[in-house]
């Protein structure tokens, strides 16, 4: 069957087609200590803080803060590095009230496996993806961590049958990163894996597309006036266009979005009772 296309309105591009049904699975491996995987949000603490929560005006930044599941960490702790490349130079220590022997059982997931100040996170699921589908495994989308760098990864899931790790780089010697309860951890966002190689990038001068290159003067012209009047009232100024979904000329993209709505994991005695 082919894959519904949505009609575009009022002269805009066509629309793009819609994909359609396929599983994301976790498989669980290992006993869960208490991660929490997630759909990721629109929420960022520093977003929340910010003056007027004005980033929350950037569409781009708030679908990218969507564009995966996410795993949280259940309990706080702190990562110091003593700056020597050998493993036992990582300090892991946690926040929370524990017991012994659920130290030594997060041990297992959160620990110094590679040396050079690389603190590795041992998740309790093998995840699957359909056919043609890997997974970009990064850190939070426009989150930070004091003094830790996520390492990113493109896995093969739709075929491998081993786990792979999230690993995040210690940069400063004995100064501690820490993550708190609730932070997360790793982001998982699947994609095509032969979608960048399919595409052929060139280079053309804007004019060799009159209506784009029309469009592009309307939106600058617009998006300068904007800015002109904020400067001359003395406030934050926002071109909203883009928010819209719509051209300068009133034009819009059907398919245009402003939030990503992922599903929860379920299990399938779950999923048949309607949960997914």
């Amino acid at each position: 069957m082919e894959p519904e296309q949505t009609a575009s309105v009022s002269g805009a591009p066509p629309a793009r087609p819609l994909v359609g049904e396929a599983a994301f699975i976790a498989y669980e491996t290992l006993p869960n200590p208490g991660f929490v995987l997630e759909p990721g949000t629109q929420r960022r603490a520093w977003m929340d803080e910010f003056t007027a929560r004005v980033p929350y005006r950037c569409l781009p930044l708030n679908m990218a803060n969507q564009a995966g599941w996410v795993v949280r960490t259940h309990v706080g702790f702190s990562v110091t590095w003593s700056g020597k490349d050998d493993i036992a130079a990582l300090k892991i220590s946690y926040m929370d009230r524990l017991s012994d022997q659920e130290i030594n059982r997060l041990g297992g997931y959160i620990k110094s496996n590679f040396g050079d100040g690389i603190v590795t996170m041992l998740f309790p699921w093998l995840f699957r993806t359909p056919p043609g589908i890997g997974l970009w495994v990064h850190g939070p989308a426009n989150t930070f961590v004091h003094n830790a760098q996520p390492l990113e990864g493109i896995v093969e899931t739709d075929w491998a049958c081993a786990p792979f790790t999230m690993n995040w780089k210690i940069l400063k010697r004995n100064d501690p990163a820490y993550f708190q309860k609730g932070d997360v951890l790793c982001m998982l966002t699947p994609f095509p894996l032969d979608l960048l190689e399919s595409l052929r990038a060139e280079v053309r001068p804007i004019e060799s597309d009159p209506e784009l290159h029309a469009r592009y003067k309307a939106a600058i012209e617009e998006r300068r006036r904007t800015f002109q009047r904020a400067i001359q009232q003395g406030e934050q100024g926002f071109e909203l266009n883009y928010m819209r979904g719509q051209t300068p000329d009133g034009d819009r993209w059907a398919n245009h979005r402003t939030n990503l709505k992922l599903r929860a994991f379920v299990r399938p005695d779950e999923a048949s009772q309607g949960g997914a």
